[in-house]
């Protein structure tokens, strides 16, 4: 077999693992004479595409704890990020901002799954992270729950980012509610847009808004149902 000088385009196509020795430089090569080497960003499959939703922040997604998990956009575009990631998150997204984001829709719902958010109002953007690579954050700096209840007329279906589904909803009061994971499996269809009720269960009231989980829901007037793996729908 015929031996020759392994081609320099292979040489510089080589990625170093962390650990491992590099390469030695050749004698005469733009390294060895100082020369910048330039290293290619992988950036997301996505960025190569159009994004997938353009639009105005229209507020925080919320966990009933008080966490950020996400955006809501105005046109009702859903996506969500880890709690490692929701720091970074509010550092370069605030409510009022126009952004357009890369990723994939997810058939049938509102909901997206971002790989990169770009705040056209100022310039930044915000690579999400894959769920370990950030530290969780301190459990003690998190607000303890507290019984509360909100009146209000559904504005918006909120989803489940992994199931797809509807579990809660925006209320006209400014308040978010989850579905408590329990219920009943078909109780998600019951609730609609405009519908009139009344939630109590047990949340949180930050400066990013109000959240809770519901343990108890009814029609604006009407006796409240106690939620449970036995009730498929709103009374």
């Amino acid at each position: 077999m015929r031996c020759g000088r392994f081609p320099a385009f292979l040489l510089a196509s080589l990625l170093l693992i962390p650990g491992e020795a590099a390469p030695a430089v050749a004698p005469g090569s733009p390294e060895e004479q100082g020369a910048p080497v330039t290293v290619k960003v992988l950036e997301p499959p996505s960025m190569d595409h159009p994004p997938v939703a353009d639009g105005i922040v229209d507020r925080y997604l919320l966990t009933p704890r008080g966490d950020v998990n996400g955006l809501l956009l105005r046109d009702g575009s859903q996506m969500h990020v880890t709690l490692r990631a929701a720091e970074d998150l509010t550092k370069n997204i605030q409510p009022g901002d126009r952004v357009l984001v890369h990723g994939r829709r997810v058939s049938g719902s509102p909901l997206v799954r971002p790989d990169v958010i770009i705040n056209v109002t100022d310039g930044r953007s915000f690579t999400v992270p894959y769920r370990l690579d950030l530290e969780m954050p301190p459990r003690e700096e998190r607000p303890a729950v507290n019984e509360m209840m909100a009146i209000g007329t559904i504005e918006v279906l909120l989803y489940d980012p992994l199931k797809g589904i509807v579990n809660g909803a925006l209320l006209s009061d400014g308040t978010q509610f989850r579905l408590p994971p329990d219920v009943g499996e078909h109780f998600h269809a019951s609730l609609r847009r405009d519908m009139d009720v009344e939630v109590r269960g047990y949340g949180t009231a930050t400066a990013y808004g109000s959240a809770l989980e519901a343990t108890a829901i009814g029609r604006k007037g009407q006796p409240l149902t106690h939620l449970d793996a036995s009730i498929q729908q709103l009374r």
